[in-house]
């Protein structure tokens, strides 16, 4: 209604209303006037009626027309919001195709291209593609069987995202992932083509748009080719693991070195590391311990957060005899193996580093306690094929911390006749340079057996020519030892004068062949060269002790014993030689807290109870003594200590 109708209408109700009010005001004085008043109030009436009907239909039609409105204005705004979340959802779904493009590193193989009758035979493209991709996988697996490194800090790892590409046509999602992938990506994508030759077939094989690498042969040599294209093709995406694909395959790690050295000078950052890790570990198998070692410094230098290129230079170091550095590389990586940290290494791998880490600290030290609890722990984890270097290193550390009876056990367990048989360099490298079958001898006091056990072992080891070094720094100094304790005093100072200066066991085997000649001033002046070189290492402290107190310098013998106990707190030896030298100056009282220490290290050695029962004697306390022989006597004891024990059971 527009504004004049509306002042129209309420002009005109202003009317009526006068005209209504002067007509009743003169009904009041005139009968006929208030008779038509009185119809004139009924019109007025009726018309008021019509009014108020026809304003409650216009006031219906204004609200449904303001429903209407509003509805439209609602679907309007349902619309849009729909709409909006279209595309939002779209725009999500495509951020997501082009995120996931952009992070994908899988492996694609195309379907190989092949003659008809291939297909024929049950072998197209898409059957031989697959059989690639497996012999691909499984070279991936095998490898992995050697290393620590995580598999998604390898360069070109295709982790579990590996398949066959099933051609489609039209445009899909599918189409449209795998061309964001191809572009954006850093998928691995490989193809081939399978022909006939004059000789027989040829398959070559690329990685993306590189040249091919083709290989020939007769036809019925199909599977051949294919574990050669898969080689070639493992080689040009993941050469670290390409690597130990070769030594997994029993190829001689001296072979490998060359291969592993090209691919590591090749890299850069952290791939070099892992490739730097893969050298030295091959130099090492291949006995080629110096130059292992040289390795293990640039890869250190490389990544000194890592704590695998210090595992490597112990494991090369101690057989050269470098002690002191085996201890130091060997606490580092220890360090940073229960530090938290661990980059880059499988997680599933550090319960058998962690152990295998403890075993070499504590066998260095003389903590061999120490080292038989980390052996246990390390055979638990299951990592390695440990029935050789496992058992053997076990032997070695019972023995050397005068358990013979339990190294024995393990020995004839395990048929290790020899101890040429622990001195391979991978067996080296896991678990150390061992001689059980020494050392047996040796703790029963049997030097010519024990002699003979050597001369053995080194004829064995020169033969076999890999582990040279092994026999200048580990065996002769050993076996020119044990000849002094057969009379070949000689001999045994002709030999250990061949063993080079810088290994810290022939230094300390220089003291004791001058020593057993009794040219004592020099003895003591190797002791002294020999802590110098590694002064972290607690023996030539006792020998040194032991030969100051056979000349009657107890004094002298227990300030040497005391230093090696402060090295070496779990070396039981220490405690024991500390022991006697108190027994010796009449301080059998104080003798027997170091008996009962070392007792905790070094439970079932036989000369320990003899002594601690010998201090418990000589303090009166002749029940606890009875009961320390009695220990004693179903122990292994030497022949002197045999006789002591009887000498003492008769006081």
């Amino acid at each position: 209604m527009s504004d004049d109708e509306e002042e129209g209408l309420e002009n005109r109700d202003t009317t009526d209303a006068v005209v209504l009010s002067l007509a009743m005001n003169a009904a009041t004085h005139d009968e006929n006037v208030a008779a038509r008043a009185a119809i004139l109030l009924e019109e007025q009436t009726k018309l008021v009626r019509l009014q108020v009907a026809d304003l409650r239909k216009e006031d219906a039609i204004r609200h449904w027309s303001l429903r209407v409105r509003h509805v439209n204005d609602l679907i309007k705004l349902t619309f849009g919001l729909g709409a909006a979340c279209v595309v939002l959802v779209v725009a999500i779904a495509l951020g997501a195709l082009v995120w996931n493009a952009h992070e994908a590193t899988g492996l694609l193989i195309q379907p190989i291209n092949a003659p008809p009758d291939f297909a024929a035979r049950g072998l197209d493209g898409t059957v031989l593609a697959h059989r690639l991709l497996d012999k691909l996988n499984g070279f991936v697996t095998e490898a992995d069987k050697w290393s620590f490194r995580s598999a998604d800090s390898v360069s070109g790892n295709w982790g579990n995202d590996s398949k066959v590409e099933i051609p489609e046509t039209g445009i899909s999602i599918v189409e449209l992932s795998r061309f964001l992938r191809q572009r954006l990506g850093h998928e691995t994508s490989m193809s081939g083509e399978l022909y006939r030759t004059q000789t027989g077939i040829a398959l070559t094989v690329r990685v993306g748009a590189e040249a091919g690498e083709t290989f020939e042969g007769r036809e019925q040599d199909l599977d051949a080719l294919l574990t050669r294209a898969a080689q070639a093709l493992l080689a040009d995406t993941q050469p670290y693991r390409y690597v130990w694909m070769l030594y997994s395959e029993g190829r001689p790690a001296s072979s490998v070195v060359p291969i592993a050295r090209q691919y590591a000078e090749a890299a850069t950052g952290r791939e070099q590391y892992w490739r730097l890790s893969a050298l030295e570990e091959q130099l090492g198998f291949a006995g080629k311990f110096r130059d292992s070692s040289e390795v293990c410094g640039r890869t250190i230098a490389t990544f000194p957060g890592n704590p695998f290129g210090y595992f490597d230079m112990s494991a090369v170091e101690w057989p050269l005899g470098h002690l002191e550095r085996a201890y130091d590389s060997m606490k580092i990586a220890q360090k940073l193996l229960y530090g938290g940290a661990a980059p880059d290494l499988e997680l599933t791998a550090l319960p058998f580093l962690r152990a295998n880490a403890n075993s070499f600290g504590g066998d260095l030290i003389g903590a061999y306690s120490d080292a038989i609890a980390a052996d246990i722990a390390e055979s638990k984890t299951g990592l390695f094929d440990l029935n050789v270097s496992g058992p053997g290193a076990m032997a070695e550390d019972y023995a050397e911390n005068h358990d013979a009876a339990a190294a024995r056990a393990i020995l004839a367990e395990h048929h290790l006749t020899h101890d040429d048989m622990l001195l391979t360099p991978e067996y080296i490298l896991v678990a150390g340079p061992d001689l059980p079958n020494f050392f047996v001898r040796a703790s029963a006091g049997d030097w010519t057996e024990a002699a003979a056990s050597l001369e053995q072992t080194d004829r064995a080891t020169l033969r076999r020519g890999d582990v040279n070094a092994v026999r200048h720094s580990l065996i002769w100094p050993w076996l020119a030892y044990a000849w002094t304790k057969t009379g070949r005093l000689n001999d045994a100072e002709a030999l250990i004068a061949m063993t080079p200066l810088d290994c810290t066991l022939c230094l300390e085997m220089r003291g004791r062949v001058a020593e057993a000649k009794g040219d004592l001033p020099r003895a003591a002046r190797w002791y002294d060269r020999a802590i110098h070189d590694a002064p972290s290492i607690p023996f030539a402290y006792t020998d040194w002790g032991w030969m100051l107190m056979a000349k009657g310098d107890l004094d002298g013998a227990v300030g040497k014993f005391k230093i090696a106990n402060l090295k070496s707190p779990h070396f039981a030896d220490a405690l024991v030689d500390w022991g006697e030298a108190l027994i010796a100056e009449n301080r059998s009282d104080l003798a027997l807290a170091k008996f009962s220490e070392a007792a905790k290290y070094a439970p079932n050695w036989g000369r320990l109870h003899l002594k601690w029962g010998e201090a418990l004697l000589w303090s009166g306390n002749k029940a606890e003594a009875k009961k320390r022989f009695d220990i004693a006597a179903h122990l292994d004891l030497s022949v002197a200590d045999r006789a002591a024990l009887s000498r003492a059971i008769a006081l």
